[in-house]
């Protein structure tokens, strides 16, 4: 396997937390959200569907926002609050919001395969603020909430069943595809501390550790 150490700075484990993961993959997502926005408003001025462009960041929309993220917070995340709150109600938002995204992201791919810019411009203008405000409330609300609840030993148990996930599915290679939609658009890529420390926990190096590329 090759090693991370030739494209990911030092880690912080420190920063490494159930939560903290969550909270850096939200930084990526929300560059593919810059991303998306000024797709769309590029589509709306010009009138032409960007075919290509627009298929590779719902690919990368579906497969990283949704199988990879989504995925760690239904399965893995979401059920360990549960179980300590059941019928827990901030959970029970956030999963319909998830849903309602993925119903905008089938709209968005139907857009574009019909070249209906102006559905496609109008699922895209949707989906990006119903995403925002969900990752806003997660962010703001739900991560604290999870934090005054979870004990060390919950904490270790999530990154664990992460690092299983990310095994059975590693979303790495996705990241260069963000990377490069981030370039296309001329949007700045510079890593903060926590997507940093989603990168490592995603890189597909094939470490056994969550969050440490050797």
């Amino acid at each position: 396997m090759p090693s991370c150490h030739a494209h990911l700075p030092p880690l912080d484990l420190e920063r490494l937390s159930a939560v903290s993961v969550l909270h850096g993959e939200h930084r990526i997502i929300l560059r593919l959200l810059d991303c998306l926005d000024r797709m769309a408003e590029r589509a709306a001025k010009a009138h032409v569907m960007p075919v290509l462009e627009a298929r590779d960041v719902i690919a990368v929309l579906r497969g990283f926002a949704d199988e990879c993220h989504h995925a760690k917070e239904e399965r893995i995340f979401f059920p360990a609050l549960e179980r300590l709150a059941p019928g827990f109600g901030p959970v029970r938002v956030m999963r319909h919001e998830h849903d309602l995204g993925r119903d905008h992201v089938r709209g968005m791919a139907i857009a574009v395969d019909e070249i209906d810019v102006a559905g496609f411009v109008h699922e895209a203008q949707i989906f990006s603020d119903l995403l925002r405000q969900h990752i806003g409330k997660e962010d703001e609300v739900l991560f604290p909430m999870a934090q005054a609840m979870l004990s060390p030993e919950d904490d270790v148990a999530i990154l664990a069943a992460y690092r299983d996930a990310s095994r059975e599915r590693p979303c790495g290679p996705l990241l260069a595809r963000v990377d490069t939609l981030t370039a296309i658009y001329g949007l700045a890529s510079a890593d903060g501390p926590h997507e940093t420390t989603s990168r490592h926990s995603l890189c597909g190096c094939g470490s056994g550790t969550v969050g440490i590329c050797r």
